[in-house]
């Protein structure tokens, strides 16, 4: 009974992320497209109410005791609000929505360098084949995209504005990889307490958006001013409550890019929380092919209705992307031995042999 329950609860998760996941994406490129800054308020919005909510739940209003020193907290804090700030930031220089879904595609690579550079983890040939698909994807992706984007003036060079978005890009990419493993070493340290990262990681960075105050009030100031529109819900619920005592009747109208940023909060709630319960229920094999699986429909869903320009170089490049993060979650080899269980390779998660300091394997 307790397996069934656990079944049925890991395909609600799955089915509430790729929903929520593929809906967030929508809202999301509908607000940019509007104002190419809201990404930083989107980004602080989430994070407030991420906040507010870890702080009720998990914090119990300041009662509950912390597990994870605040030092270590606040070196994870920097890197994942550097890593968000840079990955929202790219959308401000005119890099189009499918490619900034396939850049992301690309953490394999960020974290195997790092992975051999810093933990000094030894790789497989069959990673190497996979990261060098992942990075032959991108680079086709990238160079067929935006040859034609606005210049902009960069220490006297002109840099077309697109490139400064790939480079904030690659920087959120790396940054990102470097908050995984220093994360992996406090879970090794501290234990797991996802919950409450989930609070720290969300509540510490917020008084940082004031470096953002600018973009951020830019993007308050367009939301304000586009068109009002009914919300549906909330007026049939007062239409109900007039006809029943028998009032006015009344419209309920919002600002239109108020509703899909309320609707790009709630939804990116959901996203984090179904991700976080399947790692914890989930081999990372599982998540992984999820994961890449969601990205994939995110971005045929934003190719299909935005009409985003994506030719066939476009189309090669992805498939080149997601059949090397298939290939580095070693779904084919599983697929094809027939086996459902996590394979443990050289005794990591990820197929890697990590080798300390001193030279010893970790098992």
């Amino acid at each position: 009974m307790d397996n069934r329950r656990v079944s049925l609860n890991i395909i609600l998760a799955i089915a509430t992320l790729f929903s929520s996941c593929c809906i967030n994406v929508f809202f999301l490129e509908h607000l940019t497209k509007k104002s190419s800054d809201s990404g930083s308020v989107l980004l602080f919005l989430q994070f407030l109410f991420i906040a507010c909510e870890g702080f009720i739940s998990n914090r119990k209003f300041g009662r509950e005791k912390r597990h994870v020193p605040l030092r270590n907290y606040a070196v994870l804090v920097s890197l994942f609000f550097i890593s968000s700030a840079t990955n929202n930031m790219a959308l401000q220089f005119d890099v189009p929505m499918p490619l900034h879904m396939i850049f992301k595609s690309g953490s394999l690579v960020a974290n195997m360098l790092l992975g051999a550079y810093l933990l000094k983890r030894c790789y497989s040939v069959q990673k190497y084949i996979s990261v060098a698909l992942v990075t032959l994807g991108i680079l086709i992706c990238t160079f067929s995209t935006g040859h034609e984007t606005s210049q902009h003036n960069f220490g006297g060079y002109e840099i077309s504005r697109m490139s400064i978005g790939v480079v904030l890009l690659l920087v959120s990419l790396f940054v990102s990889a470097r908050t995984g493993i220093y994360q992996e070493s406090m879970v090794l340290q501290h234990g797991k307490h996802s919950k409450e990262a989930l609070f720290y990681n969300h509540a510490l960075p917020l008084p940082l958006f004031s470096l953002l105050y600018p973009s951020i009030m830019n993007s308050l100031q367009v939301f304000n001013d586009s068109e009002p529109q009914s919300v549906i819900c909330v007026t049939n619920l007062i239409s109900a409550a007039s006809n029943t005592f028998g009032s006015e009747q009344y419209t309920f109208e919002v600002p239109i890019l108020w509703q899909y940023v309320f609707a790009n909060v709630i939804t990116q709630y959901f996203c984090i929380r179904s991700v976080f319960y399947l790692i914890s229920e989930c081999t990372s094999l599982t998540v992984t092919l999820i994961l890449t699986l969601r990205k994939f429909a995110s971005l045929v869903l934003s190719v299909l209705y935005f009409q985003n320009d994506f030719t066939v170089n476009h189309w090669v490049g992805t498939a080149f992307v997601f059949a090397g993060s298939l290939l580095y979650s070693e779904v084919f080899c599983v697929v094809g031995k027939g086996r459902s269980k996590k394979t443990r390779v050289n005794g990591t998660r990820d197929g890697s042999t990590l080798i300390t300091d001193h030279g010893k394997k970790i098992d």
